[in-house]
């Protein structure tokens, strides 16, 4: 060998890149130990703190239902079928089997008690975290480099969505093995790569699979690893030791376009990746300073040319600079390159939903960055001494500043109305926030507040039949039956497939007395989906008490926070007789629910007064403040204070009651069960009273 090539032989050696010593447990010296220790007791408090509210809060109203709340063999618990149908199902456009069966155990155990379920994903979440770091420290032999990488991926504050969320139970779940995966692969690259590590290392795999489909990079981001920290080159050889990881992404990967067939949205394919450019742009933002975070970012509709093109610009200059410092620097290039994999299958190139982006998608991907940024200021600082202490300073003050923002953004996920109220707050044109967030306020009983935000999201997309649906059933809420009929008919012509205007317009039909109009509704309903409560109504409507009670029975068993059935239940059960107890005890909880339920006050007030009990005033006067412009709860306090014996007061309502609407108050003072009362209309009702009044 010449000069020339042993020269270049020597400096192509001297270029190499040496992997970090093998880091034995039994040989870790005391103050490693002791480190490590302490990193992990740190970040495992850090995460405690942090996240610790979120066992006072809520389900949402967003994917939670399907998921948990509604979702029948989710809430029933392990039983026979149950683990056929994790496996054979698709649910939420997703086939995530170990996911669902996660949500049973929770019910099994908590029951629906949203803050215990939460907390199991911050528990997820902190493993994660740890395995995160135990990883790190496992390749690298670096204590403080690998916590500070674990402690910002842990206390990000785009790490709330994915914790706070129910529904995002696949996000930490899937993180939580796919972080033992990578743990699991040092120990085995280091320990001599034997075949049952191997085995250990897919079934794990499997596990982040089965948890989120999104975990198919993993073996990709194994690759990266092979050249960064392990210092691996036998490029066939690991390609061939991962062919059964890579046999699972790809049966995976055909599970999943499958599941997703119907959930692909209808976006152009410039239009997606337009979008997708501005994504990962978006991303990089975020990541340096995550304001303005919300649970749902709404489609980019406008795109203006010359953001996607400086957008692609930088993408393009970062790309290239972290595979120019491949050789020198190969932990950015890895970082980056991870980051920007492991966004793929999220990025929207394959429209999935609604949504833009969102802050779950970087649950995985910020890892790769954080790595990058970590251990290049570590390589700057190990050249410069002097900026030792500065940089750890710093980390430490980056650190608690973004626990900080994660502990108040946490906070916006108490419920769905602050959640939603949020997302309006800091986003444009978000139609799913107005939706969910009226929906959210007619559930706590406040359909007038609900009313703009309905309308805003028709003014929005004026084919929403969730908007027009929504703003029927708070019209009719607030008694605007008229205004009501006429979006839900619109809300019928623009999914005819959904049950539920329907049944609102049936409701409407039976207060006309249409009977033949709200039966044939009903059935209609019925035959759109499966629905107890429709089912239900159905019965009652023919008179069969008994069907009805046993699948409004049903009904509430599906939907135990639904107030509307809760209190058609209690009807129905007062109306068997013998059953008032049972019959009250559906009004208070649907009152519970929903303190401002129009209905369920006139219906516990109905009761209480047939009952004799005087607290049947209270109910009728809330609801007479509830629907001031109705002349029904004025006839109905007449009648109680008649029966009180009390005329002054029975004429006093009675004359309120003819104000309001003359003709209304004299049909539901005939429709009304007036005995001891034999006046057949209102104006004989109130000479009786002021007869009686004049003898006392």
């Amino acid at each position: 060998m010449g000069k020339k090539s042993r020269h270049r032989a020597q400096q192509r050696t001297d270029k190499t890149i040496t992997p970090p010593p093998v880091v034995q447990a039994a040989a870790m010296p005391p103050a490693s130990r002791k480190a490590l220790l302490l990193a992990c007791a740190l970040l495992l408090a850090a995460i405690a703190v942090v996240f610790a509210q979120v066992r006072s809060q809520d389900f949402i109203n967003f994917d939670d239902p399907p998921y948990v709340t509604e979702n029948m063999t989710v809430r029933q618990g392990f039983a026979d079928g149950t683990l056929r149908w994790a496996f054979t199902s698709f649910h939420g456009a997703n086939w995530h089997p170990l996911t669902s069966l996660s949500h049973v155990l929770d019910v099994e155990l908590f029951g629906l008690d949203a803050g215990a379920h939460k907390l199991v994903n911050v528990v997820l979440h902190a493993a994660a975290a740890l395995l995160l770091l135990l990883f790190l420290f496992r390749a690298t032999g670096e204590v403080w480099p690998s916590a500070i990488v674990a402690a910002l991926f842990a206390l990000h504050p785009t790490r709330v969505e994915s914790v706070a969320w129910v529904s995002e139970r696949k996000d930490v779940l899937s993180a939580f093995f796919w972080m033992l995966t990578l743990f699991l692969y040092a120990g085995w690259v280091r320990k001599g790569r034997k075949p049952l590590g191997m085995i250990a290392i897919a079934l794990a795999f499997a596990g982040a699979l089965l948890a989120k489909p999104t975990a198919v990079t993993l073996p990709f981001v194994l690759l990266l690893l092979d050249y960064w920290p392990f210092a691996r080159r036998d490029w066939r050889r690991m390609l061939v030791e991962k062919i059964p990881l890579f046999a699972l992404t790809v049966i995976d990967i055909l599970m999943t376009l499958r599941a997703q067939t119907e959930a692909i949205g209808a976006v152009s394919f410039a239009g997606r990746i337009a979008n997708t450019i501005l994504s990962y742009a978006a991303y990089l933002k975020m990541l340096i300073w995550p304001s303005g975070l919300a649970v749902f970012y709404p489609y980019r509709t406008s795109i203006k040319s010359m953001d996607v093109i400086a957008a692609a610009v930088l993408l393009l200059a970062i790309t290239a600079a972290a595979l120019w410092l491949a050789r020198r620097a190969p932990y950015v290039t890895v970082g980056w390159l991870w980051f920007v994999g492991t966004l793929v299958p999220m990025a929207g190139i394959v429209q999935v939903g609604r949504q833009s982006m969102a802050d779950r998608y970087t649950y995985i991907s910020y890892a790769g960055l954080f790595i990058a940024i970590v251990w290049g200021i570590r390589a700057f600082a190990i050249s410069r001494p002097a900026f030792l202490k500065p940089a750890a300073i710093a980390a430490v003050a980056v650190i608690l500043a973004l626990a900080g923002a994660t502990y108040v953004q946490a906070g916006y996920w108490q419920n769905s109305e602050t959640l939603f109220s949020r997302a309006l707050e800091v986003t444009k044109s978000n139609v799913v926030a107005h939706l969910n967030l009226g929906a959210a306020l007619v559930d706590r009983g406040a359909p007038k507040d609900a009313i703009p935000h309905f309308r805003t999201a028709i003014t929005l997309e004026p084919g929403s039949a969730l908007a027009h649906g929504g703003l029927g059933y708070a019209l009719t809420s607030l008694g605007d039956d008229v205004a009501a009929e006429q979006e839900l008919r619109q809300a019928i012509k623009l999914d005819p497939k959904a049950p539920e205007p329907y049944r609102r317009l049936a409701h409407i039909e039976l207060k006309k007395g249409n009977n033949s109009a709200a039966l044939a509704l009903l059935e209609k309903a019925r035959a759109s989906a499966h629905d107890p409560a429709a089912e239900a109504e159905l019965a009652a409507t023919r008179g069969d008490i008994d069907e009805a009670l046993r699948l409004y029975a049903s009904a509430v068993e599906q939907s135990p926070a639904d107030g509307e059935i809760r209190n058609n239940y209690g009807a129905m059960l007062a109306r068997k007789g013998g059953r008032d107890q049972d019959a009250l005890a559906q009004y208070e909880e649907s009152l519970r629910l929903r303190p401002d339920h129009y209905e369920a006050h006139m219906n516990m007030g109905a009761l209480l007064s047939r009952l004799s009990r005087p607290e049947a005033v209270q109910h009728f006067q809330k609801a007479a403040e509830l629907r001031p412009t109705s002349p029904e709860p004025r006839i109905y306090l007449a009648l109680v204070y008649a029966n009180a014996n009390d005329p002054v007061r029975a004429v006093a309502e009675v004359e309120a009651a003819a104000e309001i609407d003359q003709v209304e108050a004299n049909r539901f003072f005939s429709t009304a069960v007036r005995i001891p009362f034999k006046e057949t209309n209102l104006a004989d009702f109130r000479a009786a009273l002021l007869a009686q009044a004049g003898k006392k």
